[in-house]
């Protein structure tokens, strides 16, 4: 009758323990080499992870978790994937803006400009508007709840200055308020800028700047453009007939 598998296991190990034992006694040291290994037993640290793998594991997850929550929104047709905006686009966005000549009468006259980003993500964007200094108050709406916090632990982080000039509201972008915005930014998808841009024609007031990341709104004239940013001026961008000065490099 053959022996079981698990049963034939156990006899090797039992095997392999009495030849152990049957050398230390040869050898006169058996009572030592128990003594030995129980106290190895009693002493062996607990297994655990070096901080710097826990760390790296964590980070792992939570780079994967940022764009699984972005999703709901892209498949409802009401928002974009996590996209971030390069410091490139960034610098050129306040470039873009610093060189209209009615956004610098703005400035001169001491107007509090309000700032906006319509998804706002970790918050880098709220945090160059608010570093340049021109806004009263930079605010960024997201509705995915850990880019909200990451923006929120970075504000903490930045000091005094960003307590003040940035708030972070973790909030669907067609249920925010822009009337009172004097210059919003968008990193949209193709599919919402339509219904985006309706949004901003009956909200923003007159002589409001937009700033579009690599997508366009349909029909809407944009002033200048530089690096796959794109600015708008209301009420001129969507007026029918009025041309203005398109794909124009900013000097």
């Amino acid at each position: 009758m053959p022996i079981p598998q698990a049963m034939s296991a156990k006899t090797d190990e039992s095997k392999s323990e009495t030849s152990s034992s049957a050398i230390w006694k040869e050898l006169g040291i058996a009572g030592e080499m128990e003594d030995a290994l129980n106290q190895s037993a009693e002493t062996m640290p607990a297994f655990k992870l070096h901080p710097a793998l826990s760390f790296g594991l964590g980070a792992f997850v939570l780079v994967q978790l940022v764009p699984l929550l972005s999703l709901p929104p892209v498949l409802w047709r009401r928002g974009a994937p996590y996209l971030p905006t390069f410091q490139n686009q960034a610098e050129a966005m306040f470039r873009l803006l610093r060189s209209e000549p009615s956004f610098q009468q703005r400035i001169a006259s001491g107007k509090q400009l309000r700032f906006v980003d319509l998804g706002s993500g970790d918050g880098r964007l709220v945090f160059r508007a608010a570093q340049a200094r021109i806004f009263a108050l930079s605010s960024g709406y997201e509705i995915n709840p850990l880019l909200h916090g990451i923006a929120l632990t970075q504000k903490l982080l930045y000091g005094p200055h960003y307590w003040t000039s940035t708030s972070f509201i973790m909030k669907d972008i067609w249920k925010t308020d822009l009337r009172n915005t004097h210059v919003v930014a968008v990193y949209g998808l193709g599919p919402i800028m339509g219904k985006l841009g309706q949004k901003l024609k009956q909200e923003l007031p007159d002589e409001s700047f937009v700033l579009s990341n690599t997508f366009t709104f349909p029909g809407w004239t944009h002033t200048k453009s530089d690096k796959g940013v794109y600015v708008y001026q209301t009420p001129h961008c969507w007026k029918p007939g009025q041309q203005t000065v398109q794909a124009s490099k900013c000097p």
